[in-house]
């Protein structure tokens, strides 16, 4: 018995040991922080091609550092279903082309799928909806997925509330958003000597205000700003030996006001 327990101890010991050195390994990061205002531009339309199923299109401009340049370009294509009043499915593509300002040029295409799921009830003349989205993000450049993972996974949850005003068209909203990781890299100290493990973390908390408006049965407007709060890391290591080389929290919060207009068939 005291042998066993010997083992025991020796064993915690080096697990102890093992976990402390590899913590040892890789030192905090470091921090930069950065603020931007943005802006977004977006057309799209709504079609009700068979009963509770609705196709949409839309094409979206994004603006960024400061409304200095332009961010990227992206098309949706996608497609949602009404099961029933409380619940809503769907799955959307997006085609996003990034522009690189310093380079001026259109590079590094990148594809996007959805999976939309979304619960609603109504209160009143409020409706409180919550949606779960799966994002998944496909590259075209070559990473190392020890420095970011080709598909990106990340979870999106919403939670909104919008107030219809009667006989005015309008609709006032709030919401708040969450966005989680579900197949990050976790960071090592040599990339080469560790085996691939993915870390999750929320990296980015959204809070939102908007104003849809209906024109007419056809036309749609919604106004909206977001307060974005976007954590990511960056990842660097060194390609021939596979030392961690650099490691940063790079901190952003983003000021971003938005027009859409939406055309439904």
């Amino acid at each position: 018995m005291k042998r066993l327990l010997r083992n025991i101890a020796t064993l915690a010991t080096a697990i102890i040991t093992l976990t402390t050195a590899t913590a040892q390994d890789v030192p905090a990061p470091g921090t930069v922080s950065s603020n931007d205002f943005r802006a977004r531009i977006e057309g799209a339309f709504e079609w009700e091609v068979a009963k509770d199923l609705s196709l949409e299109a839309g094409i979206q401009l994004r603006l960024n550092n400061d409304l200095g340049s332009v961010d990227r370009m992206q098309t949706t294509v996608g497609l949602n279903y009404e099961v029933c009043k409380y619940f809503d499915i769907g799955a959307d593509y997006i085609l996003i082309n990034s522009h690189d300002h310093t380079k001026k040029s259109w590079d590094k295409p990148r594809h996007r799928a959805n999976l939309n799921l979304e619960g609603k009830v109504k209160l009143g003349r409020v409706e409180l909806s919550l949606r779960e989205r799966v994002q998944t993000t496909f590259r075209t450049d070559s990473v190392n997925r020890y420095e970011k993972m080709n598909p990106e996974i990340i979870l999106r949850s919403r939670l909104m509330a919008e107030y219809s005003i009667r006989h005015t068209g309008w609709t006032p909203y709030i919401l708040f958003e969450l966005h989680n990781t579900l197949n990050a890299p976790a960071v090592v100290a040599n990339f080469k000597a560790a085996p691939l493990r993915t870390d999750n973390y929320i990296t980015r908390y959204r809070a939102g205000v908007g104003a849809k408006l209906r024109i007419t049965r056809n036309h749609r407007l919604d106004f909206y700003y977001y307060f974005d709060y976007d954590r990511g890391y960056n990842i660097d290591y060194k390609a021939n030996k596979g030392d961690l080389k650099g490691y940063l929290q790079e901190n952003e919060f983003r000021h971003i006001f938005g027009i859409s207009y939406k055309f439904k068939l």
